[in-house]
């Protein structure tokens, strides 16, 4: 985990516990507190599920990317590895020919 992880996992704790103490403190009555608690949670539930959406849709398009420089490194080794082949076997033939 990295250190802007730990800064957001601490950041919505800090949030959290917060609009917690707030609520439970303020001058409102519980029915009223139960309902912006549900709002609120509701939010923070959104936007969670929206940062995981887009979280997953960067890992996709990284994963991909990957992926395409993986296959494009496998095809330039085995091109490779096709032309040392070829210019060894012409070198055999040669020196065989030759003796």
């Amino acid at each position: 985990m990295n250190k802007n992880q730990k800064f957001l996992i601490g950041s919505i704790g800090a949030l959290i516990t917060g609009v917690a103490i707030g609520l439970l403190v303020a001058p409102k009555s519980g029915k009223e507190s139960r309902k912006l608690i549900k709002h609120k949670a509701n939010d923070l539930g959104g936007t969670a599920k929206d940062k995981y959406e887009k979280s997953f849709e960067e890992l996709s398009v990284l994963a991909e990317k990957l992926k395409e420089g993986f296959l494009k490194n496998v095809s330039t080794v085995k091109d490779k590895a096709g032309n040392v082949a070829d210019t060894v076997n012409d070198k055999v033939r040669g020196v065989v020919n030759n003796a």
